[in-house]
């Protein structure tokens, strides 16, 4: 089994949930190391200081199975 790494973004709007894949469709991160830099990343871009989101949103890294195409 081949394990990859997505970094998904989250973000509430009132009642509404919104997720996507940080880094655009179908992008992985082959370990767990890099997910989670990315993750520390994409906080700065945001304005924050590393790791932490604004309110209303957070990001996580969701290991998967890689499936073959």
């Amino acid at each position: 089994m081949n394990v990859v790494w997505t970094l998904v973004y989250v973000i509430l709007q009132g009642q509404d949930i919104h997720a996507v894949n940080a880094y655009g469709p179908g992008h992985t991160f082959p370990d767990m190391y890099e997910c989670f830099a990315a993750r520390e990343m994409l906080s700065v871009d945001l304005g924050m200081t590393e790791g932490y989101f604004p309110h209303g949103s957070a990001a996580v890294c969701i290991p998967m199975e890689q499936t073959q195409t």
